[in-house]
This record gives structure tokens, sequence and C-alpha cells, in this order.
């Protein structure tokens, strides 16, 4: 048994290499057209695309090491079946069951690497990010803007109908300074360009041939001018960027540190405004941060434990007659696989919005679907392990004809 559990984690092993590579893979090229755009288009160095590219690699890992489980053990044990390895185990006596802690030892394993990921690397790689990103900003302006379309600059609202990302140069442009809440600007330019100073690390806005509307109060004032400039702390632009992305940034005890004091706040005081690490917030949006915490913190440990259910589901789909699996393949398998994560993601998807909004608990939410998943997984397991099913498939052909009976059944009596 030693020696076949062996045999069977070296295949599981091999095709959830071969899967974890491929979504890898796949969700990182369309991430690397766009890269590959700001580099050809835009003038972006090399290496602060690099950096940006390694940072977004957690991120897509998280989803991948489930997808890669279920697809991992699923294939390798339809392989089995397919060359009858699996028909000759069961005539010699050995239960389907006895799998179950060879592919549990790999179920933790990949469970404790999704949880690294989820509070090592991931933080990690979104701080990466705010921070290559902001550099990014800071050295090469235009990068970040679309022609034709109002762009946010920090407070600014900048728009330009022709950029040339080389150069920097803007033409047509309109700009709405909301920065003075006293004072509202807005500026019209026929030409521009966007210039970073390192040594005070500002950039400014140079424009040409305009006109600047101001309002201070009932004062209304109108400007012609050969050449204007308006300056932007850089700041500004990190600080606006990391206004929705501080949570996912902190490391697991920062995190939870964050979510308690969060929780401490809202119960110390019953004020409509309270103040929270230096700025002044309503209870509303507190409350709104204090679930986003939540969530985050949750998902580190709920998408983890995904990979260890979908290990045992898995397992149980993989396990198909050798006449279904040479007329359908192994396609049939990875397609079936595909389809039950769609389902458990779409689920955890809804219930993160719901739990967003505040319409759900957040651990209803986060664990409703591995909880559901779970109980699948111990049900399929035990009918194919005890034989009760020769795979899943039959087994929901049975359940399809007894509930084809009850309703016939049900019609008589009515």
């Amino acid at each position: 048994m030693r020696i076949i559990s062996r045999y069977v984690l070296k295949e599981v092993f091999t095709f959830f290499s071969i899967s974890l590579l491929t979504f890898t893979g796949l969700l990182l090229t369309v991430r690397m057209l766009k890269l590959t755009s700001l580099i050809v288009n835009r003038g972006v160095e090399v290496g602060q695309i690099a950096k940006v590219f390694l940072a977004i690699i957690p991120t897509f890992l998280e989803i991948a090491l489930p997808m890669s489980t279920l697809l991992g053990v699923m294939l390798a044990f339809a392989r089995m079946c397919g060359d009858s390895e699996m028909v000759v185990l069961r005539a010699s006596g050995i239960s389907i069951l006895k799998f179950i802690i060879p592919i549990g030892i790999f179920a933790l394993v990949v469970g404790g690497t999704g949880l690294f990921v989820s509070f090592v690397l991931r933080p990690w790689g979104f701080s990466t990010l705010s921070t290559a990103l902001f550099e990014i900003a800071r050295s090469k302006s235009t990068s970040g803007l679309t022609e034709g379309v109002f762009n946010k600059i920090g407070q600014l609202t900048l728009y330009a109908e022709k950029i040339d990302y080389q150069t920097g140069d803007l033409l047509k442009v309109l700009v709405d300074d909301k920065r003075n809440d006293s004072q509202r600007k807005v500026v019209v330019a026929r030409r521009g360009k966007i210039v970073a100073d390192e040594e005070t690390q500002t950039l400014s806005l140079l424009l040409a041939e305009g006109v600047a509307h101001e309002t201070d109060g009932e004062n209304y004032s109108r400007t012609e001018f050969q050449s204007n400039s308006l300056s932007v702390n850089p700041m500004e632009l990190k600080e606006e960027a990391k206004k929705g992305a501080v949570a996912r940034e902190l490391s697991g005890p920062k995190l939870q540190e964050t979510v308690n004091y969060y929780k401490e706040r809202i119960r110390s005081s019953d004020a409509e405004q309270i103040e929270v690490y230096g700025q002044t917030l309503t209870r509303k949006e507190l409350l709104k941060k204090f679930r986003r915490a939540k969530i985050e913190y949750g998902q580190r440990l709920s998408l983890p434990y995904a990979s260890v259910v979908m290990a045992f589901i898995g397992m149980a789909l993989g396990i198909m007659s050798p006449r279904t699996q040479r007329t359908w393949g192994a396609g049939f398998a990875a397609t079936l696989g595909l389809v039950v994560f769609i389902l458990y993601y779409s689920i955890f998807s809804i219930g993160l919005t719901m739990a967003d909004r505040g319409a759900l608990k957040v651990w209803i939410a986060l664990w409703a679907p591995n909880i559901i998943t779970t109980a699948i997984a111990a049900l399929l397991v035990y009918k194919v392990g005890t034989e009760q099913w020769q795979s899943v498939s039959e087994g929901a052909q049975k359940v399809l004809e007894r509930v084809g009976s009850l309703r016939k059944r049900w019609r008589k009596q009515s």
C-alpha cells in the first residue's frame, strides 16, 4: 500500500504541476499583453514592468492552487481508470477509501502552501505593486493616462484629446481642480505636458495657450494665459491609490490587529464622526472599512481550505469506468472539474458581494461554499469508496431516476 500511495502521489503531483503552470500562464498572459503595451507604447522601463509582473503572480496563485488541485487529482485518477489500473486495484481488494490518507497529505501540503501565499506572498505582492505603480506614475506620468478619457491624477481630473506617451505632450487639455473646497478651477489649454521633478518629488502639469475659469463663493474670474503650471504632490497619487487597498497589503498579524482596532472603535464610540488612524470617518464609512478588513482576513483562510476540499472532490470525480474514459477521454474529466470550480467560485463571489454590502455575515459568506463542498466531497467519496456508486456519473444517473420515479408517483397520487 505504501508503494501504491507513492505511485498515486507521483501521478497527482505531475498533473497538478501541469495544471498549475497552465492556469497561471493563462491568467498572466492577459496581463502580459497590457504590460507589453506599457513598454512599447508608453515608454515604461522593462525593470518597472518586471516588478509589476512579479507582484501580481501571488494574486493568481491564490485562485490557481484550488483549481489545479481539483484538476490534478481528477486527471490522475481518470488516467488510472482509463488504463484499468483502478479496476485491478479494486479486484485486488484495495478500496478507494485507502487513498484518502495520501490524497489528504497532498491536500494539506497544498492548503499550507495556499496559507503561505495568502498571508505572506499576497500582501507582499499588493504592497510591491502599489510601490511599483507609484514609481511609474512619478517617473513616467503619462503611462497611466488614456487619451479621450477623463483621468484621475490625485484630486485633479484631466482630459486630453491626444497623448504622446514618449514625450509626455498633451493636446487639447481640460483640467478640473477640486483640491480647494472653497475654490473651483477649470482650465482649458491647447497644449500641456506632465513633468516630474526628482528633487522636490512633485509632478507639474505645464499648460500653454489656455483659459482658467475660477469660482470663489459667488465670485467668478476668467484668465487667459500663454503658460500656466499646476503642481501635484505624488504622495496624493499614492494615498489615492491606497484608499481601497490598505487591508490587502497588510500582513496577517497586522490585519488582525486592524480588525480588532476597528471593532473597538465602533464599540467604544456612539458618535457619528469617529477618528481612526488620524482620519475622521463617519460611522458608515468605518463600518464599511471594518467589513472589508474582516472579509480580507477571512478570505485568506477560506481559499486555502478550498484546496483541501477540491482534492477529495477531484478524487471522487476522477473515478469513472474505462468505457467512459475511452469514449470521452481526459477532456471529460477536465471539463467536469472546471464546471465544479466555476460553480464554487460563483457562489463564493456572490457571498463576498453580499457581505461587502452588509446583507450577509462575513463568516457565512466565506465559509458557506466550503461547508457545502465539504459535505458534497464526503458524500461522493463515501458512495464511490464503498462501491455503492461505480462512478459519480452513475450515481447522478441513479439520483435522477429516483427523482423521476418520485415525481411520477406524486402525480398519480394527486
